[in-house]
C-alpha cells in the first residue's frame, strides 16, 4: 500500500484525534512527496488546534465527517489524483523532477 492509500485510509478510520495525528505523522515521515507532506501538516495543525480546545479528547471520530472538511478534502483529493496516475510514489516524484522512463527501441 502506498502513502496515498495510507493517508486516505487513515482519515476514514474512526479513532481519537491523537491517534489520527500519530498515524498521519508516520505517513509524513515515510513520504518524500512535498505536497503530500504539506497537506498532512495542514491537517495535523488543524487537528492540534481542535484537540487543544476540545473537551471530548477521547471520542473517536472519522475525519471524513468532521468539521475539518477543507483540510481533509484537500488531502484526500490530492491522494486520489496521485492514485489515478497508477504509478508508484517514487515514479511520480521522479517524473516531477524531470526523469522519464527509458524508451525501448526494437
Amino acid at each position: 500500500m502506498n502513502n496515498y492509500d495510507k493517508a486516505i485510509r487513515s482519515v476514514n478510520e474512526v479513532k481519537t484525534m491523537s491517534a489520527h495525528m500519530v498515524a498521519l505523522g508516520k505517513i509524513r515521515a515515510s513520504s518524500e512527496d512535498d505536497r503530500l507532506n504539506f497537506l498532512i501538516a495542514q491537517l495535523v495543525g488543524a487537528l492540534q488546534f481542535r484537540h487543544q480546545h476540545n473537551k471530548a479528547k477521547s471520542t473517536p471520530i472519522s475525519l471524513t465527517f468532521h468539521e475539518l472538511y477543507q483540510e481533509t478534502h484537500a488531502l484526500v483529493g490530492y491522494c486520489n489524483a496521485q492514485n489515478g496516475l497508477k504509478k508508484p510514489e517514487w515514479q511520480i516524484l521522479a517524473e516531477r523532477h524531470g526523469w522519464s522512463p527509458p524508451r525501448v527501441v526494437i
